[in-house]
């Protein structure tokens, strides 16, 4: 029982790529059944008396994996019975799987490339990277780790994050707690995950909300609870909405504008200006203004360049900018600056009670 357990956690990307071995070895293309019966990660589980579902969506779900990452997969009609796909033949043209005879990698490229894909092995995007991995080597990149030198880890910190790149590599729904900032107490969801996505240099879960029907980004330090993984797939045609949403997300930053002045060679400045774009000659600072960690918040700042960006979330960015000190002041708008005032308030009296026990 242990043994074939253990062919059954085969990973995802061997799986795959021994796909992509069978399909390109065999020119005449092979049809379904020779698949599953030969191929490593198929063979262990298929019966050709006792058919399983799960392994034919499986099948499915790696064609549509080897096309996204631009292998193409060609598929064969039955001269004897056109449209029956457990006839039809499937084949990958070497040729075509080739880089275009203009493109090429030295050396040291392709170093980069696979010291990319390493960089998250040990973070939640462990099954992305992998599927880079795999494109590398399908495309003829055969590089030996051990001789990097390093093996760099630019891992997440957020707990939510790996159970949530399971889910969505396996299509299970999940549970979770989550806390909005106007609310005090969390609230159970139910969702879909479609896809992580960074933004503002932070992690986002795109996902269906499956008990408000409705595509909805959140933010993964908000999850208060564990992600609670459920046995239920959900169904593959919501993957097409994750797009949407990401679009949906890109025109609410185009629509919620912020300014902040920051001080000249600061931390600040090195963190917001990559997310939006200098102001030259920008408006005054407003003596309502808050001068983040100042005793006196009417206080202006000297010398600084004024940064517009856009922002998913201004409860989130009031956050980030109150944590850089004096090195930043909220311009507009009123709503931002109202919160970060807020929040620098709170943080000075919880100091000054301290100060005074």
């Amino acid at each position: 029982m242990a043994s074939s357990s253990a062919r059954k956690r085969v990973p995802s990307e061997e799986r795959v790529f021994s796909l992509v071995l069978a399909l390109v070895a065999s020119p005449q293309g092979l049809t379904k059944s020779e698949l599953l019966s030969s191929v490593y990660g198929y063979a262990e589980r298929y019966d050709p008396r006792k058919p399983d579902p799960a392994i034919e969506r499986q099948f499915e779900r790696d064609k549509t994996q080897l096309r996204e990452l631009g292998i193409p997969i060609e598929t064969i009609d039955s001269p004897l019975e056109a449209g029956n796909n457990q006839l039809s033949r499937y084949r990958i043209v070497k040729d075509r799987l080739q880089l275009p005879e203009q493109v090429r990698f030295s050396a040291e490229e392709l170093t980069l490339l696979k010291m990319a894909s390493l960089a998250w092995r040990d973070g939640s995007l462990d099954s992305a990277s992998r599927w880079a991995s795999m494109k590398l080597v399908s495309l003829g990149v055969n590089l030996d780790v051990r001789n990097l030198g390093i093996a760099p880890s630019l891992g997440m910190r957020e707990a939510a994050a790996v159970p949530l790149q399971a889910a969505i590599d396996e299509r299970k729904i999940v549970r979770f707690d989550y806390r909005l900032p106007n609310r005090e107490t969390a609230l159970e969801r139910r969702v879909a995950p479609l896809r992580l996505h960074r933004a503002e240099g932070r992690w986002h879960l795109v996902a269906h909300d499956l008990d408000r029907s409705a595509e909805r980004i959140f933010l993964l330090t908000r999850i208060t609870s564990e992600v609670r993984i459920e046995q239920q797939e959900f169904d593959a045609a919501l993957l097409s909405r994750a797009q949407e949403a990401l679009d949906n997300m890109l025109k609410l930053v185009a629509q919620q504008r912020a300014i902040v002045r920051v001080q000249r060679g600061s931390t600040a400045e090195a963190r917001l200006e990559p997310r939006g774009s200098v102001i030259s000659g920008g408006a005054d600072t407003p003596e309502s203004a808050v001068q983040s960690g100042s005793s006196d918040p009417a206080r202006e700042l000297g010398e600084g360049v004024h940064i517009e960006l856009g922002t998913l979330d201004y409860s989130v960015l009031a956050s980030e900018i109150a944590g850089f000190g004096d090195e930043a002041v909220v311009v507009e708008p009123e709503t931002l600056r109202a919160e970060t005032t807020r929040l620098l308030e709170t943080i000075r009296e919880q100091h000054s009670g301290a100060a005074d026990g």
